[in-house]
């Protein structure tokens, strides 16, 4: 009998410990190892690098595996934009395998351009085999609206949500990058 819930205990401690964990320093971690991997960086190297207001940014990604990625950029303050999916060009989501793509895309009429508030900011990857419901996460104001606005605001709040919605999948099936930038003076 003691076998059998020592046996139970240590199962739904390690089924607990699988679900997707918030982190500070990557948002939404996957604890379980995957085959599926993604990939984000910015134009410019370093662990987290320095760009002034008025200046133009580049995001880049790469999976290993066919996916839908899903980009968010969250502020010093808490706002969250979605990157991707949008609609432009480049602002299909399903990226294949063993592809970079750069947001803003070449044919894009935008930039992105680096804004106050000044501090560290995010750039969350997340990619799945599996395309995702956003739907309570984000919305699109109108049909000439091609940026998604983000109900939630602050970090965590997000994090929580995003868990959420990403907790049906099998663990394999999705995985989380991060890349940091800091808005200087």
């Amino acid at each position: 009998m003691k076998t059998h819930i020592l046996a139970a205990s240590v199962l739904l401690f390690s089924v607990a410990l699988a679900k997707p964990q918030i982190s500070t320093q990557r948002i939404i971690v996957n604890p379980v190892p995957t085959d599926l991997y993604v990939n984000v960086w910015l134009d410019k190297g370093g662990n987290t690098p320095s760009y002034s207001p008025g200046e133009n940014i580049h995001i880049f990604t790469r999976v290993n595996q066919d996916a839908y990625v899903y980009l968010f950029n969250i502020d010093s303050d808490g706002q969250i934009d979605m990157i991707l999916p949008n609609g432009y060009d480049s602002g299909d989501n399903f990226v294949q395998a063993n592809t970079t793509k750069v947001f803003p895309g070449r044919n894009d009429p935008f930039e992105y351009e680096i804004a106050a508030p000044y501090g560290i900011n995010k750039v969350l990857a997340l990619a799945s085999l599996e395309p995702l419901n956003l739907r309570t996460l984000t919305r699109f104001q109108n049909e000439q609206n091609t940026f998604a606005t983000i109900t939630i605001r602050g970090e965590m709040p997000f994090a929580r949500k995003l868990s959420i919605i990403i907790q049906p999948l099998p663990q394999q099936d999705w995985v989380s990058d991060t890349a940091r930038y800091n808005v200087q003076y």
